[in-house]
């Protein structure tokens, strides 16, 4: 596994570097060992992961009772919307531990993937790199290139300003409709 590589299954987004997991474009918060469960999981797809090796891998030099692993499978089951008698994502195995199914597909991150604090010496807001916009055709694709930038690990800010029912807020939901169909 890369240090920062992504993981696509089924409707999820996972990050194993940053314990990170989306479904879709929302954020699905996991406790800390059930993730390093997740991640231990998905480290071995296809894979018998035995307790024991989940208990040391999760707890090391910690003494847990069975029930503590249980919460944590119960507990991704739950984020990731997966039933035990028909899972799709973990599988448990009688007697022996547990498997991940589900078939991963492995995804780069974005480039800056983790927000970098500017030096002293670099300037924060670049004003040759501001743009005014006044017509409301040129705004969406502003929008768009501005995202696809912010995408690649450009940072990226945008205001959208003007006066009182000119179509600020519907600017703005258009945009977000036209990228969730994307």
């Amino acid at each position: 596994m890369q240090p920062e590589q992504l993981f696509i299954f089924g409707a999820y987004r996972f990050a194993p570097h940053t314990g990170q997991v989306w479904r879709r474009k929302q954020e699905v918060r996991l406790t800390g060992k059930a993730t390093a469960v997740l991640r231990h999981l998905v480290d071995r797809v296809g894979q018998t992961v035995t307790k024991e090796e989940l208990f040391h891998a999760v707890w090391p030099d910690t003494v847990v009772s069975d029930a503590a692993l249980t919460s944590c499978i119960q507990e991704l089951r739950q984020a990731l919307r997966d039933q035990a008698k028909r899972p799709r994502y973990i599988e448990t195995v009688h007697r022996r531990g547990f498997r991940w199914l589900a078939p991963l597909r492995a995804a780069s991150p974005v480039p800056g993937f983790r927000f970098q604090v500017p030096s002293s010496h670099s300037p924060i807001c670049d004003p040759q790199s501001a743009i005014n916009v006044a017509s409301r055709e040129a705004n969406p694709t502003l929008l768009r290139e501005r995202f696809a930038k912010a995408l690649t690990g450009g940072r990226q800010l945008v205001f959208v300003t003007g006066e009182p029912g000119i179509g600020k807020t519907t600017l703005i939901g258009a945009f977000f409709v036209e990228s969730d169909e994307e």
